[in-house]
């Protein structure tokens, strides 16, 4: 067996220190578990993860759900010479996540969130739940794993090793993370960084997402809220954090690229944060329509995101123009 010949000891993560983009201030501390795990990624690399977000400029809306926006494999290749492999795991995940840690390559892989100390109070040890890691090192004899995770880094052991790493019908999807060449320079990050922006501006959704949203919601408005609450923070998660947290970073992007000198984005970073806010109050109406099993006029609420979403748009058009 492969993991009888490898063996990657697990240092004593560092304290923690997540990106301010993971801060305590922050309108949404965490997105989604991909984004999440980049920022993290690359923050722990001393790489700048403000560059890379121009990609949530193409969020729409798909008919049940926003966009599950994630990084372009493209554009994390070119902005910090990191390729994006799949991981083929014909043996164990763990024969294969030794390997690749002793190689310096980090692993991204799906497992339950149950096994994650890290979620402690939400899904550990009482709920299953998808959700992506990197694992940065791990120790088989010891049976403790040094892992990345949403907001930071982590370490579990024991019982939740042989969870992530336990028998399971068929093999996760898996990833690694390998270098291939030098990151730009800090300097260049802004130019590369708005050639990229315009890239995706090219693509960014032709109809307003929000106006869509706010379509399909009012035709189940009336029935979804009379579900359990656990209903709403699964369908919360899809719709209003997604749309939140991605306007939240695409502001942060349009703010650094401003102050890096890119350009003048001060309008369209602020109209992305004032987004960000606004699905964080309309999730909050949400919540309670559920508490009160009444929909009414909770579908009107969101033209008032929509504004502002066309807001975005507008001020960044002039921008780049």
């Amino acid at each position: 067996m492969l993991a009888a010949f490898v063996r990657e000891e697990v240092p004593e993560p560092p304290a923690p220190t997540s990106s301010t983009l993971h801060g305590s201030d922050r309108i949404w501390p965490e997105t989604n578990c991909y984004v999440d795990l980049w920022i993290e990624l690359l923050h722990a690399r001393g790489l700048v993860p403000e560059a890379m977000l121009g990609f949530t400029l193409r969020q729409d809306f798909e008919g049940d759900q926003f966009t599950f926006f994630k990084p372009f494999a493209s554009d994390i290749e070119r902005l910090y010479g990191l390729s994006i492999q799949e991981l083929a795991i014909f043996e164990s995940l763990e024969a294969h996540a030794l390997i690749q840690a002793a190689r310096g390559c980090p692993v991204l892989v799906e497992v339950d969130a149950i096994h994650l100390p890290d979620t402690a109070g939400t899904t550990y040890g009482r709920e299953h739940g998808k959700t992506t890691i990197g694992i940065l090192g791990l120790d088989a004899q010891a049976r403790m794993l040094d892992y990345l995770h949403n907001a930071g880094r982590f370490r579990l052991s024991g019982a939740d090793y042989e969870g992530i790493f336990g028998p399971a019908p068929l093999f996760p999807y898996a990833e690694f993370v390998k270098e291939i060449g030098a990151p730009l320079a800090r300097a260049d990050l802004p130019r590369v960084a708005l050639d990229l922006l315009r890239h995706h501006r090219r693509f960014a959704p032709r109809a307003n997402p929000i106006v869509a949203f706010r379509e399909a919601l009012a035709a189940r408005a009336d029935t979804l809220v009379q579900n359990p609450l656990g209903i709403f923070h699964s369908y919360a998660f899809n719709t209003t954090r997604q749309l939140g947290a991605n306007f939240e970073l695409l502001g942060s992007h349009l703010a650094w690229l401003d102050g890096e000198g890119g350009g003048d984005f001060s309008a369209a970073a602020e109209a992305a944060h004032t987004l960000a806010v606004e699905a964080k109050a309309f999730q909050f109406q949400l919540a309670r329509a559920f508490g009160r099993r009444n929909a009414t006029g909770l579908c009107q609420r969101l033209d008032g995101l929509a504004a502002t979403y066309d807001r975005v748009f507008a001020a960044l058009d002039r921008s780049l123009a």
